[in-house]
């Protein structure tokens, strides 16, 4: 990969600035604060992006790196990749803006995938590089080259991990123990006692415990409810059966009630007949009285006539003037007699006519009364027929029951009993629902318990999640550090001994490199170990390794900075270093400096550079 241009529209104290590399070595001379790290991070924020997060620090990288003047927060760069493909890459930090063009410029955005944040990883995709492996493969400053000798065991520890895990600052045992640790302490074993993983393994336990305790009990809510629920329906068909019954008392009442009027109405036709039938004997009593009297004037009116007819033939016979005198006084007292009696004959029949007649009178007006009453006993008798018929079809019940309904005696007997069914049911399911309220409690508890239980088993899997995580990034790691050390560390020896050879002037050749040290064979032929080495000799053993590096881990030839980075290296060791770098590496060389030191060896050593004056 070359960079070929840079142009820098606005990145912290960097404004309107167009840089152009060359192929080979390329030196950006600047002043402290000038900005010459500004534009490296501006080079890698082009590539991967910035972040907005914090990470630790007080203030992101995206507000640390906006100019005064937002609007120009943005810049482009251009560079070709090993297989010659070309691209030209512009971003506005402010809005996130990004385009990506090929050497056609056409716009080749819409190619690259888009990560969950919405950035573009098209760098990634072109090179199969992320951005930590950029940084430490193409990235050498000086704090990294600066050694002393208090830090100096420390210094060939890292160069050890950076021979046997390739990065510096991971050692593979102090991995592998940091990892044994996170998994104890974070999440512990089974053979460990008050970790996470125990805690959650017995709190589990308990809770499953207090859950069965507990179903008991969900149990029993459920034997209630089906209970429960039982009885209403029960209650609701004895209250379906109550309605009814009440319909039909209903009909029974309203045939009671107009049956007290048919009764009166009928003791008072009967009323009628008892006086008609009283008059009628009545009658036959004058009656009979009448033809007793007939009998007895006729008797007397016979004897009568008998002493008449006496006298008159005594008259006849003796014609005796006294005798008729007497005769004539007897006479007159007799037709007085007889005139009074039949007088008063008269007057009796006169008055057995009158009685008759009021007799009669009276039981026409009685029987006239009777008739009326019995019309309208026969009207009321319809009327309550029509009255209970219309009650039966009003509530859906059969015409034809209805002589059952009203001469039914046990509609009340009926009532009664259903209501006391339905208040024993109503007193049971008070009761149930008292016990149910009892229970709430402990089935609220079972909730929670059952809630809490599912989150205690997520919090287990998930604990078991990262241990077996652990164990995998172990497995990983030891698969990882077995290839380094069976494949790789053997190259790395190789480059590292051939690298070191060439900008040592051949005093040390071979190295051999272990977990914890890094052995040099010196001139004699001994091995020693390299923290017993000067601090420039192991300045330059870690610019060798980081070298060697960078040809064994990417398959792109990536530029290399090396910002401030010989500050500490003696002139003859630059001058090694410069060469090596000139005659051993394709790579386009980008050196960040602020002295002339680099360009004057450059010049001595009389090798092409390309020269950026901040």
């Amino acid at each position: 990969m070359k960079i070929e241009k840079i142009q820098i529209n606005g990145f912290g104290k960097l404004e309107n600035k167009d840089i152009e590399l060359a192929d080979g070595i390329n030196v950006i001379l600047g002043k402290n604060e000038s900005g010459k790290s500004t534009l490296l991070k501006f080079i890698n924020s082009m590539l991967y992006g910035i972040s907005k997060s914090k990470r630790g620090k007080s203030i992101s990288d995206l507000e640390k790196y906006k100019p005064w003047d937002t609007e120009k927060y943005s810049g482009k760069i251009k560079y070709k990749l090993d297989n010659k493909n070309e691209y030209e890459i512009y971003r506005n930090f402010k809005n996130k803006e990004l385009k990506i063009y090929n050497n056609f410029g056409d716009d080749i955005t819409p190619l690259f995938n888009v990560e969950k944040n919405k950035e573009i990883p098209f760098f990634y995709e072109q090179t199969k590089i992320d951005e930590d492996l950029f940084l430490n493969s193409t990235e050498i400053i000086q704090n990294e080259i600066k050694l002393d000798k208090i830090n100096q065991n420390l210094i060939i520890q890292k160069l050890s991990n950076l021979a046997t895990t390739g990065d510096d600052n991971i050692s593979y045992k102090k991995s592998i123990d940091k990892l044994n640790k996170k998994q104890l302490e974070e999440i512990g074993t089974e053979r460990s006692q008050d970790r996470p993983i125990n805690k959650i393994i017995n709190k589990i336990n308990n809770l499953k415990k207090e859950k069965n305790e507990l179903e008991e009990f969900e149990d029993e809510k459920y034997e209630i409810e089906n209970k429960n629920n039982l009885i209403k329906n029960k209650i609701n068909e004895l209250n379906i059966n109550l309605e009814f019954l009440n319909k039909l008392k209903k009909i029974k009442n309203i045939y009671l009630e107009e049956k007290n009027k048919i009764n009166i109405n009928k003791e008072i036709i009967e009323e009628y007949n008892k006086k008609i039938n009283n008059l009628e004997i009545e009658k036959e009593k004058i009656n009979n009285s009448e033809n007793n009297n007939k009998i007895k004037i006729n008797k007397y009116i016979f004897l009568e006539l008998f002493l008449l007819i006496i006298f008159i033939l005594i008259n006849l016979i003796v014609k005796n003037n006294l005798f008729n005198l007497i005769y004539v006084f007897l006479l007159i007292p007799i037709l007085i007699y007889f005139y009074k009696k039949n007088k008063l004959k008269n007057n009796y029949k006169k008055e057995i006519d009158l009685n008759f007649k009021k007799i009669n009178n009276e039981i026409n007006l009685l029987n006239e009364n009777k008739n009326e009453k019995i019309n309208e006993l026969n009207n009321l008798e319809k009327e309550i027929k029509n009255k209970i018929n219309n009650e039966l079809i009003k509530n859906n019940i059969e015409i034809n029951n209805y002589e059952k309904i009203i001469h039914n005696e046990e509609i009340d007997e009926k009532i009664n009993l259903i209501n006391k069914e339905i208040n024993e049911n109503e007193l049971e399911v008070h009761k149930l629902e008292l016990d149910k309220e009892n229970i709430f409690p402990k089935i609220d508890r079972l909730a929670n318990i059952e809630e809490e239980l599912e989150y205690s088993k997520e919090e287990y899997e998930e604990l078991k999640n990262n241990s077996e995580i652990i164990d995998i990034a172990k497995d990983y790691l030891a698969k990882a550090y077995k290839n380094m050390k069976e494949n790789v560390t053997p190259k790395f020896s190789r480059e590292l001994s051939e690298t070191i050879s060439n900008i040592s002037n051949g005093k040390y050749k071979n190295i051999k490199i272990s977990d914890n040290d890094i052995m040099v064979e010196v001139e004699n032929g001994n091995y020693v170990s390299a923290s017993v080495l000067s601090v420039g000799t192991i300045d330059q053993l870690y610019f060798a390794l980081r070298m060697a590096i960078l040809k064994e881990m990417t398959n792109e030839s990536l530029p290399i900075f090396l910002d401030e980075s010989f500050v500490f290296f003696d002139k003859k060791r630059l001058i090694n270093t410069i060469n090596y770098l000139h005659e051993n590496h394709n790579n386009q060389i980008i050196i960040f400096s602020c002295t002339d030191r680099e360009k004057n060896v450059l010049d001595e050593l009389n090798i092409k550079y390309n020269l950026i004056n901040m």
